[in-house]
């Protein structure tokens, strides 16, 4: 049916460079003086830095066993060492052609991950290479009303494979990637089928999945180091994909071509943790979003420690504040800022929680305008970030966490963006949540980033209608 759908399967090395130190001492020179004197050297000393590189041992089936899904039926994905059946094979020649997809196809891959030889956070994303409707057969419609939902009637245009195939991320045991089991792929006992991931391909792109080594548990932990390349850490990944039975005509020659990338940083003296997205107010309940027309997410925070809000108000008159902090509401330090030079441009901000002094501060434009709160409490958990968007668009991005004085790595969307052209009195609201614990931010912290704020010429101007919130649970 398609034309080729080429999917390269990467990783990336996160190598540590070796290097040594030599200490050594000298006695001094004494002259002609009659002192006993004597010298001795503490020398020799070298110090070596350990190893860190990532490697996936794979095995994979395209609609039933015998059909090599990625590329070749199994092998080891090393670099320059990769292997294929005990054979050195080049990282460029894994990935898989299918010439024929049609609806009822499946297929399945179990990555399982060692590092040598310290342990360390690995995440799985990808990114789409190419997306081509590849011309019309005479059947598919070239219609959005038919099927052709992606620049319909386009020939040279998208086509609709990255929309229809389903894929589902689960962790799996690792039998079945040790080919001398001869295990079908299996489900790790207790977690279930989408765990990591469920949706669309298109979906699956849009974030990044941090890799819990044991997912049983409510901590995320690192897959283990190991200085024996014959072990594989368990539990192990499965990609599985299949094209809906009801899926017709419109896929007809589409080609989609996408690469799978695994990264690693070390765990030791590192954080990391993991950031989501979703629609709604970031703080209170999903039924609370629903019923307010606001989004089906919510996170419900359980309380608020400090909160901080930049908004349109008045755009720099006296009537109203723009921009303002807070303990549980932000109210205070109110600040008036004149929006016209900041429309349309990305204007940096910083909001800083200084554990020694418990006061938290909300800058924009490298610090030209700031509000500050006193006698704030210690931070219990998350950070959210929200932007409200009516008749505008309030784009977060480039959003960076530092914590007593570490950066932490984030794992998942650095922005989010609200967007609104209804003409009406309703409003979109988005977040981006960074998934802290208590201890992360309790000996301060200070997140970075980026706001992008475009009000269209029929926005009326509503204190609120245009706003960036922080809430930190």
């Amino acid at each position: 049916m398609s034309d080729k759908q080429l999917i390269p399967t990467t990783r990336r090395n996160v190598l540590i460079g070796l290097g040594s130190i030599g200490i050594a001492s000298a006695g001094a020179g004494l002259g002609t003086t009659a002192y006993f004197s004597d010298t001795e050297s503490f020398s020799g000393n070298v110090l070596e830095a350990g190893q860190f590189d990532l490697r996936v041992r794979y095995v994979g089936q395209y609609n039933e066993f015998g059909e090599p899904m990625f590329g070749q039926a199994s092998g080891i994905i090393d670099g320059v060492n990769s292997t294929v059946g005990g054979t050195t094979v080049g990282e460029a020649d894994f990935g898989f052609t299918v010439d024929d997809l049609k609806p009822g196809d499946t297929g399945v891959g179990e990555f399982c991950f060692q590092i040598i030889d310290n342990p360390g956070y690995v995440w799985m994303s990808g990114e789409v290479t190419q997306n081509d409707e590849n011309g019309y057969t005479e059947p598919e419609p070239t219609t959005a009303a038919g099927g052709d939902i992606n620049t319909p009637g386009d020939a040279d245009g998208e086509g609709e494979l990255l929309d229809a195939l389903q894929v589902y991320v689960s962790y799996s045991d690792g039998a079945y990637s040790d080919t001398s089991s001869g295990s079908p792929p299996t489900v790790l006992p207790g977690t279930a089928r989408g765990d990591v991931f469920s949706g669309t391909l298109r979906e699956f792109f849009m974030g990044e999945y941090l890799i819990d080594a044991d997912p049983t548990t409510a901590v995320v932990d690192p897959v283990p180091g190991t200085d024996d390349e014959a072990e594989f850490a368990e539990p192990c990944l499965l990609f599985e994909f299949e094209v809906p039975t009801t899926a017709g005509n419109e896929l007809q020659t589409d080609v989609l071509g996408f690469d799978i990338t695994f990264n690693a940083v070390q765990a030791r003296h590192n954080v990391v943790r993991t950031a989501e997205t979703g629609t709604g107010f970031v703080d209170v309940s999903e039924a609370t979003n629903t019923g307010g027309g606001y989004g089906d997410d919510g996170e419900d925070f359980a309380s608020k420690t400090i909160t901080g809000r930049a908004r349109y108000g008045d755009s720099g008159g006296a009537a109203t504040y723009e921009l303002a902090t807070g303990t549980s509401t932000p109210g205070g330090d109110q600040q008036q800022i004149d929006w016209t030079p900041f429309l349309g441009t990305a204007t940096d901000f910083t909001f800083t929680y200084d554990a020694n002094a418990a006061t938290a501060t909300f800058a924009l434009a490298n610090g030209a305008v700031s509000s500050t709160v006193t006698g704030v409490s210690a931070p219990a958990g998350r950070i959210g970030l929200q932007g409200k968007a009516d008749e505008s668009t309030v784009a977060i991005d480039n959003v960076a966490l530092t914590a007593d004085g570490t950066a932490v790595t984030v794992v998942g969307p650095d922005g989010v963006t609200a967007t609104n052209d209804d003409d009406g009195a309703g409003r979109d609201i988005s977040y981006l949540v960074l998934n802290t614990s208590a201890a992360d931010l309790a000996n301060g912290f200070e997140i970075t980033g980026d706001v992008t704020i475009d009000a269209q010429g029929d926005f009326a101007g509503a204190m609120e209608g245009i706003a960036f919130d922080i809430v930190v649970e």
